[in-house]
């Protein structure tokens, strides 16, 4: 599912409005509801696929994806350590390499 609409935050750059699709597996799709408290738009395109064992392709604002990472953060840093945080953490890394890099390909090594 694409969302092709974002609203534009008063007072922010056009580089904020940016779009990144992500490539993510239904787990990873899982723990960012669950974890990440994620804004309506990323919440509704992340719901559309929720059913889905495929990876899927999530469109993000730049803006709400920075806000997302911040989110994962804050869940990863009250947790103890263990499997569940060691996956957080990874997808986490994940996300801020698709922010960095403008793009969330999945990549098969």
């Amino acid at each position: 599912m694409l969302i092709d609409h974002w609203p534009r935050q008063k007072g922010c750059s056009s580089m904020s409005s940016e779009m990144i699709n992500i490539e993510l597996m239904p787990e990873e799709r899982s723990d960012l509801l669950q974890y990440g408290y994620p804004f309506e738009q990323i919440k509704n395109a992340l719901l559309a696929q929720e059913n889905s064992d495929c990876i899927a392709i999530v469109p993000m604002n730049s803006f709400y994806l920075e806000k997302l990472i911040g989110d994962l953060c804050y869940s990863i840093n009250r947790m103890q350590s263990g499997s569940l945080q060691d996956r957080l953490l990874e997808l986490c890394d994940r996300l801020e390499s698709a922010e960095r890099y403008g793009e969330g390909i999945l990549y098969d090594f």
